[in-house]
This record gives structure tokens, sequence and C-alpha cells, in this order.
């Protein structure tokens, strides 16, 4: 019978000087800034009251529960959850929304990207209420 060999986590990049490994958290910021890049986008989709409130005072940490990433050896697979401005095309503002995620992903940490799930967890109003709604 065969042994079981040891999973380990190839390094992203790797030379004869070193290596070069970009951690979960890294992937995370890079899509949370690509997903805010995409107009259409309000915020990021979190599931609770206490996600929310912290959203408003800043924690980064908990901002980070509505993106996940699973880290393969040498891609990435990642889920965003997002709350989009209503009346906004939804399939379109999903697509530009994956594009967006994946292309800065392997422009700046050079991974590729296996997929990108799009989770839309709710439509709201424009905050500065110029959502062009008669009155």
């Amino acid at each position: 019978m065969a042994v079981a060999k040891k999973k380990t986590a190839k390094p992203a990049h790797e030379n004869s000087v070193g290596a070069v490994k970009v951690h979960e958290s890294v992937i995370a910021s890079i899509v949370r800034k690509a997903a805010m890049s995409v107009e259409g986008v309000l915020r990021l989709g979190t599931s609770s009251l206490v996600d929310n409130l912290a959203e408003i005072v800043g924690s980064k940490k908990i901002q980070d529960r509505a993106i996940t990433v699973e880290m393969n050896e040498n891609s990435v697979s990642v889920e965003v959850r997002v709350i989009l401005l209503y009346g906004v095309l939804i399939p379109q503002v999903a697509s530009e929304l994956k594009n967006a995620v994946a292309g800065e992903i392997f422009k700046l940490a050079g991974m590729k990207v296996d997929h990108v799930n799009v989770v839309i967890m709710d439509l709201e109003d424009s905050p500065d209420g110029e959502d062009g709604e008669e009155e």
C-alpha cells in the first residue's frame, strides 16, 4: 500500500534565495478593495447586527467575514458577500465584480483564481438619496 503523503502548501513564488507566500488576509484585502471599486457595490455584506455595527466603526477584521478565501496549492477560490445599490442590473454588477476580484488577485499576488462566487445579500437605496426616485 502507498504511504499517505504530507500535504504542504507550495509557496506562490520560490527561487534559490527563498520563497514568498501570500497570506489569506492579503487576498481578503485585495478582494475588499476590488469589490468596493465596482460601480453599484455599496458595501460588503454581513450577516448579523454585530457585524453591521463593527463595519460602521471600521473594524477590518469583522468586514473580512463577508469574504471567504480558500487557498489551494497555486491558486485561490473566493466568495464575497455584498450589498448592491437598488436599481442596478444584478447580473452585470456581479460579472464586473467577479472580473475585478480575479484580475486584482492575479495582478497583485500573481495567483491563478479558480473561481469567484458573489452572494448578493441585499439591495439598498443610495446613501446620499440621489438614486433617481420620483417624489
